[in-house]
């Protein structure tokens, strides 16, 4: 049905309310109006006569009863019948509006009822606040034995975005179960808890209600009419995203102003660490940072090398461990981001390096081009690297530069072997496929030469004093010079950014070998704008 129908259904239910209770009413006051009128004019009877009494009035004749009385009935009888199969008709049109209000009179009773347990009954408010913008909860610090050290004080997550990072099913889990690891008990009777399945799908209609405005343009678009992006439901629901978008933004660059972070990519993963912005919520510290809940007071360190992005470990580790390069493990590197957003990928990987098809592969791929991600293609040289249409390469730099590692750099001339390793003349040769007056590979004005017995030479060392200008040492011991380094993000894994951006889903495989039993991790693609996500993928795999 059209949203505008739905609309305005509970409307149209009303006016036909009324029609029909119009109608109901001109019927029982006409048969009140017929019966009084029958009392009135007939009279009592005065006994059984065998002919008519002097005081009495001689009904109708057969020819009256049959005739006129007849038709007038049936005529009667026919204005009702027509009457309702008009009316009924539209009854029964207004039916779906009647069942929109009775779902929402539904909803605001359990809207009412989840509220009040979330108040009272529960009492999440103590730790989760009012509106659900998030607070503290009472937390017992304990050693690798459960022996106690501290009480301490747990920064408990905002839930006016948790329906935006989470489905309302693993809501609903969390709920039943809690959160080993943290504060967040067991509150549903399938994990033990006080709660019935009726009052845990209370709190999540009274939570629907405490939600921000996603920042997703398919969520912000199915806010009014799908057909008319610029009608009020929509604008209004951009306006909200914006101001959602605003505050993050605000909150990230206050926190590198102030010296609190780096990187904009650790601030976004650590969203909220010192200011309290959104107790957390947005921020993938809270759980991959082993005491990050408990804040800078009791675990100063969370920013050290080796403890930031370290999770599952004591106090108040509840998430997977980023560090030891255990993220490229499950989302190894497969593409570099060029600086106008595209993507170079590297087809035909063999499977050590890359063991899942790369997208778009055609099945007679030969080895000598680049597939990009829009499908074009970038030639190859014999050494596999990529050049462009002049036949200048682009150098993807690695090992060797540490500093640019990860960097693509455009290249007047790179060589193919510069240092001479003991390979004879001839073995060169034969490597190369070289004869006699063609061009070194190792430099473009060299030419193959052969003694006067027409032996091969051995190739002439090359080194950076051969070359103009400023020179590149490659890990494989190759020069390039003449090269402009093109600044952009580091390697980065697509799979990497689409898992947190969708989350985990429980039961579905993720990146290399994940698996994710009760899909707990959120997907931030509703919250966080991409650019800052993409700012922690590259954070994260660098940790």
């Amino acid at each position: 049905m059209p949203p505008t129908i739905v609309a305005y259904a509970p409307v149209l239910g009303a006016n036909f309310r009324a029609i029909g209770l119009t109608i109901a009413t001109i019927v029982f006051l006409g048969f009140i109006v017929a019966w009084i009128r029958n009392i009135v004019v007939a009279r009592g009877e005065l006994g059984s006569e065998i002919e008519l009494a002097p005081n009495r009035k001689e009904y109708l004749s057969d020819e009256e009863l049959e005739g006129p009385k007849l038709d007038k009935s049936l005529g009667f009888a026919l204005v009702l019948l027509t009457l309702l199969a008009l009316t009924l008709p539209f009854y029964w049109i207004a039916e779906p509006g009647r069942q929109e209000g009775a779902i929402a009179a539904y909803n605001r009773s359990f809207e009412s009822r989840g509220n009040d347990t979330y108040t009272e009954g529960a009492q999440c408010v103590n730790c989760h606040a009012g509106g659900g913008v998030g607070g503290v909860a009472a937390y017992v610090l304990q050693d690798a034995d459960g022996q106690f050290i501290a009480n301490a004080s747990w920064q408990a997550p905002a839930l006016d975005n948790v329906l935006l990072r989470y489905s309302e099913d693993e809501v609903r889990y969390i709920l039943n179960f809690g959160r080993p690891g943290s504060p967040m008990a067991a509150w549903g009777t399938p994990g033990g808890g006080p709660l019935t399945t009726q009052q845990v799908d209370n709190v999540i209609i009274y939570l629907r209600t405490l939600q921000k405005q996603s920042l997703d343009p398919i969520d912000i678009a199915a806010a009014g009419d799908p057909n008319d992006a610029r009608d009020e439901e929509s604008l209004l629901a951009l306006e909200e995203a914006d101001k959602v978008r605003a505050a993050i933004v605000a909150e990230v660059e206050r926190s590198l102003e102030e010296g609190e972070f780096e990187t904009v990519g650790e601030a976004v993963f650590n969203l909220g660490l010192n200011s309290g912005f959104g107790a957390g919520s947005y921020s993938c510290g809270r759980c991959h940072t082993a005491g990050w809940s408990l804040g800078l007071d009791v675990v100063p360190d969370v920013l050290d090398d080796g403890t930031a992005g370290c999770g599952g470990g004591n106090p108040s580790g509840i998430g997977f461990s980023l560090c030891s390069g255990a993220t490229k493990e499950k989302f190894p590197d497969d593409g570099w981001l060029l600086p106008d957003g595209s993507w170079y990928q590297r087809a035909n990987y063999d499977e050590v390096t890359q063991p899942r098809d790369v997208e778009g592969n055609p099945k007679d791929y030969d080895g000598t081009y680049l597939l990009a991600m829009d499908g074009s293609r970038v030639a190859l040289d014999a050494q596999g690297e990529p050049v462009d249409g002049n036949g200048a390469p682009y150098l993807i730099l690695g090992d060797a530069n540490q500093e640019l590692s990860g960097d693509l750099a455009h290249c007047d001339y790179v060589s193919q072997l510069w240092e001479y390793t003991g390979t004879s003349g001839s073995e060169f040769a034969a490597q190369y496929d070289l004869k006699v007056g063609q061009e070194y590979p190792i430099a473009a004005d060299q030419v193959f030469e052969t003694d006067e017995n027409g032996a091969f030479l051995d190739p002439i060392p090359l080194t950076a004093d051969d070359l103009d200008g400023e020179t590149l040492s490659l890990d494989n011991g190759r020069l390039a010079s003449g090269c402009t380094i093109i600044d952009m993000p580091p390697r980065t894994s697509r799979a990497h950014f689409e898992f947190i951006y969708n989350g985990a889903q429980a039961g579905s495989g993720y990146g290399e070998g994940g698996m994710s039993g009760a899909g707990m991790m959120p997907g931030f693609g509703r919250i966080l704008p991409p650019d800052y996500i993409q700012a922690v993928v590259d954070y994260e795999r660098g940790l």
